[in-house]
């Protein structure tokens, strides 16, 4: 069996098929309703203590019932999040990138705490779950070689990094109010801290280890007692 995870095209995981799914029931069902601005976030209500939910329902709805990030979520869950889910199994993928999403979102409230302007902009989309999924891809399969269009050698990691770039500038470049981008850079580096664990090469730096030599246990040849023989 080949090593190379990208020899045939994934199958989707339940849990990168139940993420996309969700999010697409509910933005269909839900986007264009009074009560999506009830499910995205909004800091400053959460500051106010109302709709206290939203840091996690955010992750599902795009405000303004923008549809088109959908596409780019069931390429990410398909293609990313279902190889990543394969390596770790479902728990621990999902696990990652919900954590990373609420964490972005979480995020986005304090800022809003200390900007006007960042309170009163609604924040919402699967894009900071995608992003963490992508961000993992590129750590865990890091030198791993992707071909696009049959003539592009590129790694996974930058392909990763390309797409990644490429969604945090494009919102930017299209205006994209600063405040929206706060759940994006958060998840990355959340899903980059959560995979490479730094602060285990931390803590482990300053132990002292017991040297091999100290293991070792050693027979002693002991000559005989006289009184013991008589």
């Amino acid at each position: 069996m080949s090593n190379n995870p990208f020899a045939s095209l994934p199958k989707f995981g339940r849990g990168s098929f139940a993420i996309f799914l969700v999010a697409a029931v509910l933005s269909a069902m839900l986007g264009d309703q009074p009560v999506a601005h009830q499910l995205v976030l909004l800091p400053g209500d959460v500051l106010s203590g109302r709709e206290l939910w939203t840091p996690i329902t955010a992750n599902f709805m795009f405000p303004n019932n923008e549809l088109i990030g959908l596409l780019g979520t069931g390429f990410a869950q398909w293609f990313i999040g279902s190889q990543l889910e394969a390596f770790w199994g479902t728990k621990k993928y999902v696990t990652l990138v919900l954590g990373a999403g609420v964490a972005g979102y979480i995020a986005a409230v304090l800022v809003g705490a200390l900007s006007a302007t960042a309170a009163g902009i609604e924040v919402g989309g699967t894009v900071p779950i995608d992003l963490a999924a992508i961000t993992a891809f590129g750590f865990v399969f890091a030198n791993r070689q992707l071909r696009l269009l049959a003539s592009l050698p590129l790694s996974v990691k930058g392909f990763a990094l390309l797409l990644v770039g490429l969604s945090l500038v494009i919102p930017l470049l299209r205006g994209s109010p600063w405040p929206t981008m706060v759940p994006l850079l958060v998840a990355v580096a959340v899903a980059a801290a959560a995979v490479t664990q730094p602060w285990r090469r931390l803590r482990d730096s300053g132990k002292l280890r017991e040297s091999k030599k100290a293991k070792k246990r050693h027979l002693k040849v002991v000559g005989p007692d006289s009184k013991l023989l008589n």
